[in-house]
């Protein structure tokens, strides 16, 4: 997943261009899905910070835009998503998912939840969080900067529609 592409104008790329990116770095099967910097695709590498540094830098050497990337395996993503919150009642058109560069010490995390008294639901699992905004996402003061900053961590959120979108196209893919 690729931060902040395509976001409010700023760090545009071509998901085309992207892909191109990918596959000149040696990565296999790539796709991609919508504009905001989702990609699939197969590696031989397992050292996950080795990968998206790489990337990273081809990203930075073909647009000239540095951009963090964060790796996540296609079963990481379906078992968050077969898990979900903890909160049943969470309407998934308001809930997103918010993927951190590293887990958070746990100071952070205590002190981030005794601070933010919001309407929004936060729950920490790892190095993702859970996030249910029950009156939108657009005014909430519960922002990726707010959340990055709190948790000393890079991040970038995807909402739960996407999430099961990269999960179906993932399966399409791997019984392709």
């Amino acid at each position: 997943m690729l931060r902040g592409v395509n976001v409010g104008g700023h760090s545009r790329l071509k998901m085309a261009a992207v892909k191109d990116a990918y596959i000149a770095i040696g990565l296999t099967n790539v796709h991609t899905l919508l504009q905001s910097g989702n990609v699939l695709f197969t590696s031989r590498t397992k050292d996950r910070e080795a990968l998206a540094k790489r990337i990273m830098q081809e990203i930075e050497r073909r647009f000239d835009l540095a951009v963090e990337v964060l790796v996540r395996t296609l079963d990481e993503i379906r078992t968050l998503v077969e898990r979900g919150p903890t909160s049943p009642r969470a309407d998934p058109n308001k809930l997103l998912v918010m993927f951190l560069a590293r887990v958070p010490d746990a100071r952070a995390q205590s002190a981030l939840l005794k601070e933010y008294k919001g309407p929004e639901m936060i729950e920490i699992r790892g190095p993702e969080v859970y996030l249910y905004y029950p009156d939108g996402v657009g005014r909430s003061k519960l922002t990726n900067a707010f959340l990055e900053n709190r948790l000393d961590s890079a991040g970038t959120a995807r909402n739960w529609n996407t999430l099961t979108k990269l999960v179906e196209l993932g399966a399409a893919l791997e019984r392709s």
